[in-house]
């Protein structure tokens, strides 16, 4: 195993399948002050994550070093339906898997005064997911990773009291796994690499209560590189495995209002290209097999969001948050490893402060609200119109956010 494959795996030891956009990412995480506030957190970011969520804002940020975690639990369920219209057995999985989220911020001073600039970098799971389901001896995936962990540097430069700007390098380390059954033939694949990308922010503040964050994160490619075996009809046979990850580029507007001393108001609304997710590609380079396609032409997704930070005291504060998601997969190339369907999300947190420490936590659920069924395709439908994986889906999510902090 080389030391990149090492790495990847002590740092995502557990990247959990999820049930926003294509499996691929959660529509709130990393920071738990931001998740208690439903992700309504480009405008009012104050801690090492802003160097993801709007590297701006790192200007309002004290000097620290945090350390927190992620738990994630995703129970799913597919129930399929057969040929002959009749529902097959329930296939259930469930993600459980703690994930880093460790990050620092710092200002140099000159002659007694706070420098213009803030430096900042961090260290967690932005995109991804993995998923194992029981065999069935069927055609399928029986268990899928694709995640990206990202470390990321960034700075953001105060141009006065009321106009902030920043940016980040973002370096991804992507991490691939597939186990198939017939699918298109009997498979175990796992690749890692590398890719880079930036961030973009801006931090207005108009007036003295008001304030607004723009943040743009580019999209990240990452050409992951390993090894695996396939079944063929002569045996097992040992292969080269290549697979590209494309991530998205995604924006946020936010809007954050300190209504009174002890109360900030939010509101953000997010996009995210999942629309350049048209294939997923696997190559066995030098084996002689061709490329696994599989079809996804997804859809772009949007995120609208609202949250609140109340000051009960000097050293606790309690945050809430809600948001609705768009999903980004349609009933077509529905599949069991992507569930995605319209979400809305609730979330609490409250952070508490003992001198130069603090403690913050967060919860956020999407709920199962509703199931998603996908129609059996008639005699009469169009290739183009056959679904994937007809059937009925159901899942939700609960994360589940800790950090601790020393500020200096």
């Amino acid at each position: 195993m080389n030391r990149l494959a090492l790495l990847a795996m002590v740092l995502a030891a557990g990247v959990a399948g999820t049930a926003d956009a294509g499996g691929l990412s959660r529509p709130n995480n990393i920071s738990a002050r931001g998740v208690g506030m439903g992700g309504a957190w480009v405008a009012f970011a104050d801690d090492a994550t802003a160097v993801y969520f709007n590297p701006a804002a790192l200007s309002d940020a004290e000097p620290q070093i945090q350390v927190g975690a992620e738990l994630v639990v995703g129970p799913r369920s597919y129930t399929p339906t057969m040929a002959d219209g009749t529902r097959g057995p329930a296939q259930e999985a469930t993600a459980l898997a703690p994930l880093p989220s460790i990050g620092g911020v710092g200002r140099f001073w000159y002659n007694d005064q706070p420098s213009r600039f803030t430096l900042a970098g961090g260290l967690w799971n932005t995109y991804g997911g993995q998923i194992k389901y029981p065999k069935t001896g069927m055609k399928a995936l029986d268990s899928t990773q694709n995640a990206v962990i990202e470390a990321s540097a960034g700075t953001a430069f105060r141009v006065s009291d009321r106009l902030s700007i920043g940016a980040s390098f973002r370096l991804g380390i992507g991490l691939f796994k597939v186990e198939a059954t017939q699918n298109p033939y009997d498979a175990k694949l796992e690749a890692n690499g590398i890719g880079v990308a930036m961030a973009w922010g801006l931090l207005f503040k108009p007036v003295d209560k008001v304030r607004i964050g723009v943040s743009w994160r580019a999209p990240l490619h990452v050409t992951t590189t390993g090894s695996g075996t396939v079944e063929g009809a002569s045996g097992t046979e040992q292969v080269s495995v290549e697979h590209k990850q494309d991530w998205p580029q995604s924006a946020s507007l936010g809007v954050g209002v300190q209504a009174t001393p002890r109360l900030k108001l939010a509101a953000q609304v997010d996009w995210t290209q999942w629309s350049t997710i048209t294939d997923i590609v696997v190559r066995l380079p030098g084996s002689g097999n061709p490329p696994s396609v599989y079809e996804e032409n997804w859809n772009d997704s949007w995120t609208f969001r609202v949250g609140a930070d109340y000051a009960l005291t000097k050293t606790v504060a309690i945050r809430g948050g809600a948001y609705h998601d768009t999903p980004a997969i349609y009933e077509r190339v529905m599949e069991r490893q992507y569930i995605d369907s319209k979400k809305f999300g609730f979330s609490a947190g409250t952070s508490v402060r003992r001198g130069a420490w603090r403690v913050d936590l967060a919860m956020d659920l999407i709920p199962p609200l509703s199931k998603r069924t996908v129609p059996l395709p008639t005699p009469t439908t169009p290739d183009y119109e056959r679904a994937k994986a007809p059937g009925e889906y159901k899942s939700f999510l609960f994360t589940f956010e800790a950090s601790v902090a020393r500020v200096f």
